[in-house]
């Protein structure tokens, strides 16, 4: 469904102009939200890729903690 289509939807629902832009700006927010939230994540996972690449994080790690033993 197109945004057209959407504007039309919420006119027939009874929604007013300014309503359908505070929508339309809550949908913005929203998915920029979750772009950054996947940004930090992927960037996360890179850490943990650079850390296991490098070899600072392994299996062994928890073997090795003495709090563990």
């Amino acid at each position: 469904m197109d945004r057209k289509e959407d504007r039309d939807i919420l006119r027939k629902g009874g929604f007013a102009e300014s309503e359908m832009k505070r929508l339309s700006q809550i949908r913005k927010e929203h998915y920029e939200r979750e772009r950054l939230k996947t940004l930090a994540e992927h960037r996360r996972l890179e850490f943990v890729r650079w850390l296991v690449h490098t070899g600072k994080l392994t299996d062994q790690i928890a073997s090795a903690d003495p709090i563990a033993s």
